[in-house]
């Protein structure tokens, strides 16, 4: 008979998450929902509700005939499925963000960046970045502040037209890690 102990009970959440790597947790960011279920298939959103901090070519892989969706903007999260958690900035303000950095032994680059949702394109340069991301023990890659530039005010003046999104590619795996915060700049 199998002895199932609290220590057990640990070891088998910590292999489950091991493949598991990095997310925005705060603020909270995009979530899946029916909406980016209909438009990527549920094997690629049940791939990444399953993980959602792994990277996005795992999904990938899965993706079947009813893949219809851009995983590579926000993980194939719609604006449309989180209507609810859309932060409203204003030009100076210092937000505040966490990584919950699950596994962090892929080297690679990061940043923080807004994108248009209509044209998939940056707009303007990174508002943070790092050129070699994670640093081992370093929580400047895990806690870190942005600052709403004026550049961000007139096309990002509505609700679904910017994200905030946090973009970290491995290089020692060739991998995709992004997490979308929905905003809009206030008048």
């Amino acid at each position: 008979m199998f002895n199932f102990s609290p220590n057990t009970a640990i070891l088998a959440i910590l292999a489950a998450c091991a493949h598991g790597h990095g997310v925005l947790n705060k603020p909270s960011p995009r979530i899946t929902g029916p909406v980016q279920k209909a438009l990527c298939g549920s094997a690629v959103t049940t791939a990444l509700e399953k993980d959602i901090a792994g990277p996005i070519e795992d999904a990938l892989a899965k993706a079947d005939a009813n893949y219809k969706c851009n995983a590579y903007l926000c993980r194939g999260y719609q604006y449309e499925d989180n209507l609810d958690n859309v932060k409203v900035v204003s030009v100076g303000d210092n937000l505040v963000f966490h990584v919950d950095l699950i596994a962090g032994h892929h080297p690679g680059w990061a940043n923080m960046s807004a994108v248009d949702l209509g044209t998939n394109t940056l707009i303007g340069d990174a508002l943070k970045t790092w050129d070699e991301w994670p640093i081992s023990g370093s929580n400047e890659d895990i806690d870190f502040n942005v600052t709403i530039p004026d550049s961000l005010r007139t096309p990002c003046n509505e609700p679904g037209k910017c994200v905030l999104q946090w973009y970290w590619w491995s290089n020692s795996n060739k991998q995709t890690y992004e997490s979308c915060l929905d905003f809009y700049v206030e008048a």
